[in-house]
């Protein structure tokens, strides 16, 4: 496959950018250089060279400086959540069906678009679950009693359809005006607005998805503590970011899928994230993330290209044959299921 090599970007204007001077998440202001000069080796449409830094208090990576409320939304040009769903090419359609027949027999449910397969055709699947990695939070949103759900950060609905389907009275929050607009044309209730959206549904949440959000904004503590907010008694926070202590970070340094800049502004420690959830009185547990994509991406990165090859796969899967226990504070993903006491 031949690779489209990213081009080197303008930079970014120096009205639209802000010093930071502290951690967004404890709040120390020690910390030390971890990444010079990152560019959107990810998508390829945001201008500018970054700096990535390491607070000394929590671990965590934020950038310094960083772009403004006001402009963060240049970075976003060419962005995942502005494909409609619907968009997909056949064989995808395929496979997606095959994978959520699976998740339907397995849990019991319908989840939708499915082939609708009689349950006794379950037994075709028994020789898949090695190689099929059931999403997070599916489980949770097919097991749990139906009531009112809140995805913040939508994007263009995928997890809020799903949720509707199975019975949820969801509602999506989503700031990006194309993503919206892609949720809307498939008929999903989403408002168009920052998390300050949640601050009207105190108490009322019983399930709340914060699905790679958090990394996003500019004020994550003050997500948090909405998001904390929202749940009512016993409500479910399904929460999922980037690990600044990921194994892959450590492996791939500049090139890690996760940075992503400059859109993700500030990624927690895992282990710092964790402890603070559970000392606003929830309980916590940690799944493993699945880390073939986020390899065979971190090599598409390295190569400075925007389209992953054959060698691309190739390395990662070789990659992951050397890394078969990775530690929870060492996921690449934080993935984690919060219930409020």
């Amino acid at each position: 496959m031949t690779a489209l090599h990213i081009q080197p970007k303008k930079s970014w204007p120096l009205s639209g950018l802000e010093p930071v001077c502290a951690c967004q998440y404890c709040g120390d202001k020690k910390k030390i250089l971890a990444h010079q000069d990152v560019e959107d080796w990810s998508f390829g449409c945001a201008a500018g060279k970054w700096n990535y830094w390491c607070c000394q208090g929590c671990k965590s990576l934020y950038l310094d400086v960083r772009p403004t409320p006001g402009t963060i939304a240049e970075a976003y040009g060419a962005y995942y959540t502005h494909v409609p769903v619907q968009g997909k090419n056949v064989l995808n359609r395929i496979k997606e069906r095959i994978k959520n027949e699976y998740w339907s027999l397995l849990f019991r449910a319908s989840v939708a678009p499915r082939l609708g397969l009689p349950e006794w055709f379950s037994f075709l699947f028994r020789f898949t679950k090695s190689w099929v990695t059931e999403p997070f939070g599916l489980q949770q949103i097919i097991q749990l009693p139906k009531g009112f759900l809140i995805d913040v950060g939508c994007g263009n609905g995928k997890n809020l359809k799903l949720a509707q389907h199975l019975g949820w009275n969801a509602l999506g929050i989503e700031v990006d005006a194309s993503a919206v607009r892609v949720a809307q044309d498939q008929g999903l209730h989403v408002t168009h607005g920052d998390y300050e959206i949640l601050s009207g549904y105190a108490g009322k949440a019983d399930c709340i998805i914060c699905s790679h959000v958090l990394e996003h904004v500019h004020k994550p503590m003050r997500l948090l503590q909405l998001l904390f907010l929202a749940l009512k008694p016993k409500g479910v926070l399904l929460l999922s970011v980037p690990n600044a202590s990921s194994h892959l970070r450590d492996y791939y340094g500049e090139s890690w899928r996760g940075l992503e800049a400059p859109r993700h502004l500030a990624i927690p420690d895992a282990t710092w994230l964790l402890n603070h959830i559970r000392s606003e009185g929830f309980e916590c547990q940690q799944v493993p993330s699945c880390d073939a994509v986020m390899m065979v991406e971190s090599e598409r990165i390295s190569r400075r290209a925007l389209t992953t090859s054959a060698a691309d796969v190739k390395a990662a899967k070789n990659l992951a044959r050397t890394k078969l226990e990775i530690s929870l504070g060492k996921q690449d993903i934080t993935q984690i299921i919060c219930t409020k006491k």
